[in-house]
């Protein structure tokens, strides 16, 4: 739920308190809400004339799902943040089921300053700790899923719950067969190449990684087959066919899966940088 942006602001005092809470606030300038936790990092922005829209560069890659996953009727998220990715699928993809969970309950008490919908028979969001959600979804044998979003860094970093092989394995057992796998990291963390190689093992190596515009993060992209690398012409005939359906640059997001996978590593190579609509 971090984007590496640092805020534009007058008032870096105002914000220095609120920083010294603890508690996740919010920052307004212009049109734009921001959620944060502290003065370095953005976790989320919104565009009030425009809510439903993406406006930080790694959310807009983490759409990158639907390019790997045709008809996706139902997703989960660890990691609610200011909701972006939720209130996005929500209204881009109406066929499609939404499941959030979030740890921090002072995110949830935010949930009406960033026009996050109520819960409804398509979007539930509950207060729980990822893991254990994961958890408790595969004990109750749910719905699979066709899109699991792990979009859970907070100001101390990548939760260790969230990062272990036996996690991995549970989001991998929680997919539909093809279902996707994205994770948002941080590619300046230290541990970015062991979560990489973990992701990649449980996976048996049908993983790559994207990066982001305007933002540090890359966006690691694992899907639940064994008939991997997929061809890239029907990945670029996607994109084109529900370009319009979307307010991100679903091509861009394709020539970006294509730089990845023509790397044997499955790395996009890193300095690029691709204009989106969203």
């Amino acid at each position: 739920m971090t984007s590496t942006e640092t805020p534009s602001s007058s008032s870096f005092a105002d914000l220095f308190a609120e920083t010294l809470s603890g508690k996740p606030f919010v920052y307004e300038e212009g049109d734009e809400v921001s959620l944060m936790f502290d003065l370095t990092t953005v976790q989320s922005r919104m565009n009030r004339s425009a809510p439903n829209d993406l406006l930080l560069g790694y959310t807009r890659s983490m759409l990158a799902f639907e390019l790997l996953h045709s008809n996706t009727q139902h997703i989960g998220m660890i990691g609610l943040g200011g909701g972006s990715l939720a209130k996005y699928c929500y209204h881009y993809l109406p066929k499609a089921t939404i499941h959030v969970a979030e740890i921090d309950a002072g995110v949830l008490a935010l949930r009406d300053r960033f026009a996050i919908p109520a819960n409804d028979a398509r979007l539930n969001i509950e207060c729980i700790d990822g893991a254990l959600w994961l958890k408790q979804q595969l004990k109750q044998s749910q719905q699979p899923m066709d899109a699991l979003l792990v979009d859970a860094y907070g100001k101390e970093g990548m939760p260790d719950s969230l990062a272990t092989a036996q996690f991995f394995d549970d989001c991998r057992a929680a997919l539909t067969p093809n279902g996707v796998l994205v994770v948002n990291l941080w590619g300046s963390d230290a541990r970015f190449d062991s979560y990489y190689q973990r992701i990649r093992t449980v996976f048996d190596d049908a993983a790559i990684a994207i990066g982001a515009d305007g933002c540090a993060n890359r966006l690691v992209l694992a899907v639940n087959s064994r008939n991997f690398p997929p061809a890239i012409r029907p990945i670029m005939n996607r994109a084109q066919q529900i370009a319009a359906s979307h307010s991100v640059d679903m091509p861009a997001l394709a020539r970006r899966i294509e730089r990845a996978l023509r790397n044997p590593d499955g790395l996009e190579p890193a300095n690029r940088h691709i204009s989106g609509r969203g």
